[in-house]
């Protein structure tokens, strides 16, 4: 189970979670294959039809994959385009308020096993995301963490999270919420 199942199983019934994650979404470029899959698009529907309190954007992960050849300059200012354009909805909407907005920055991805290819290069660019995004949030006011203090990458294929990592997020992000 994901971290955002766990969440709200741990939350309770006064919340919920709708979790909009889909594989290969990335901030900067979306698979051509997957293009109405798009985080953004997706996005404008929730947006348009739900009263939202908090948006967490957990991204960035897919853009280190060698193929894109991004810079972390790159793919903060996607996850700049993404804050703006949820605030210009906002800005736009008849809604009360615009949501909060917590951004994650993703565990540090290693350059082991099958997919080691396809990250190339991330191990590096991944260190220096964090705080790229750290300064995407304090100028967009946004809240921010980073998964990296708190959970690991597997082994096998050094980018994604076993049941104990999603569970590590799980907890620290119930904390946060429940700051809110």
């Amino acid at each position: 189970m994901r971290w955002p199942a766990k969440l709200a199983v741990k939350l309770g019934a006064n919340f919920t979670i709708i979790e909009a994650g889909q594989p290969n979404r990335a901030l900067v470029n979306n698979p051509p294959f997957a293009g109405e899959l798009s985080g953004v698009t997706y996005l404008q529907s929730y947006l348009n039809e739900l009263e939202i309190d908090l948006i967490i954007i957990d991204l960035g992960t897919n853009d280190l994959k060698n193929r894109f050849n991004l810079n972390v300059h790159d793919i903060a200012a996607g996850l700049t385009a993404l804050i703006d354009s949820i605030l210009n909805f906002y800005e736009q909407s008849n809604a009360p308020g615009s949501p909060k907005i917590l951004i994650l920055s993703p565990a540090h991805v290693r350059e082991v096993g099958s997919y080691s290819g396809v990250y190339k290069g991330a191990e590096q660019k991944v260190v220096q995301l964090a705080a790229a995004f750290e300064n995407v949030a304090s100028i967009k006011q946004c809240s921010f963490y980073d998964l990296a203090r708190i959970v690991s990458v597997s082994n096998e294929d050094g980018v994604h999270l076993d049941e104990k990592q999603h569970q590590k997020i799980s907890d620290a992000l119930e904390a946060i919420i429940r700051e809110f």
